[in-house]
């Protein structure tokens, strides 16, 4: 009997001892030198300064991270990741008093997909990162030109639940809901719900994402995303159209357009434009705004890459003045590690 005992008990520890994990710390250093400048209108005039800079995430943001992962048997599967950004300029928190500021989540994953808790990114941007255009880089205007009117969306939310579904053939989804965790005895909390559903087989990328935020107990912003990429091989095309909406009036219709190709084999070349129509409630026209990229890279390697890169926009008010531009003029080197 004792040795039964023995034997199991060797036999349990076997098991445990069997389950994988592994845990890894990576990350992105990124710096450029360029020329910056940002006018706004002033006294009927656009005003603004032409600095010189030495900036962090050019291309990518800076960021460090630990990834882990444990095999817990039957195909499941415990995930977390922490991750941190920074301005490698300065050592500057990128989001100060947030020690994780761009993920931070515990989940686990199987066949069934897989379930995070934790601060993350929601379903709407994990579409509208992958099909937008400049590589996604910081030099894209997406985020600039977009969301002049009804401001734009939130990327990362705290305490989220996320459901991430399996492939089916190409076909995907995911699910995001955010608690907001701010209630009170007059007002409900300011949750974020999001979703994409998504196919993506060989070249072609397709997908549909919803990002509903609840401002303030009678105030909700919408986005509503039709985006996708064709690989060509000799070029990719990346497009997309988005609607953002006030439910208390105001309607952007928000537009982008991107073509990437080789030059060689370690390195390629982007254009991009970005186009946006702001509208007020009772739909009459409360401006517009238009921008473009141009952005290249040439990797010296897997890890470390040599970019450069350009963008200009400008936005005009319901009569044609405009009342803001800028413009950025860039040339930086990515490590990732």
């Amino acid at each position: 009997m004792k040795k039964s005992l023995v034997a199991l008990a060797a036999l349990a520890a076997a098991g445990i001892a069997s389950a994988q994990s592994s845990v890894t710390l990576y990350g992105v250093a990124d710096v450029w030198l360029g020329s910056t400048k940002t006018e706004t209108l002033q006294g009927g005039v656009l005003t603004g300064v032409r600095q010189t800079v030495q900036g962090s995430g050019g291309y990518n943001g800076s960021r460090f991270g630990l990834r882990g992962t444990e095999d817990l048997g039957g195909g499941l599967k415990a995930n977390f990741v922490l991750e941190q950004g920074f301005n490698i300029d300065t050592g500057a928190q990128a989001s100060a008093g947030l020690q994780f500021n761009r993920q931070a989540f515990l989940g686990l994953a199987g066949g069934f997909g897989e379930v995070r808790f934790g601060r993350q990114y929601t379903a709407y941007d994990t579409l509208r990162a992958a099909t937008n255009n400049s590589f996604d880089s910081s030099f894209a205007t997406t985020g600039t030109v977009w969301g002049k009117g009804v401001a734009d969306y939130g990327n990362r939310r705290d305490n989220q639940i996320t459901y991430i579904s399996p492939d089916f053939s190409g076909f995907s989804g995911a699910i995001t809901y955010a608690l907001g965790e701010n209630k009170t005895a007059t007002s409900s909390a300011t949750d974020t719900t999001a979703f994409h559903v998504k196919y993506a087989a060989g070249p072609l990328l397709v997908g549909a994402a919803y990002q509903q935020e609840e401002v303030s107990n009678t105030v909700d912003r919408t986005y509503t995303l039709l985006a996708g990429s064709y690989d060509f091989g000799v070029a990719k095309l990346t497009a997309g159209y988005n609607r953002a909406k006030l439910d208390m009036g105001g309607k952007d219709n928000e537009y982008q357009l991107g073509v990437d190709f080789p030059v060689a084999s370690n390195a390629r070349i982007a254009v991009g434009y970005v186009h946006a129509k702001y509208k007020l409630a009772n739909g009459a026209s409360n401006g517009k705004g238009n921008g473009y990229t141009i952005t290249g890279y040439y990797d010296l390697s897997k890890r470390t890459r040599l970019y450069a890169g350009l963008n200009n926009y400008s936005v005009k008010n319901a009569a044609g003045v405009k009342t803001e531009k800028g413009n950025l003029y860039a040339v930086g080197v990515r490590h990732s590690f």
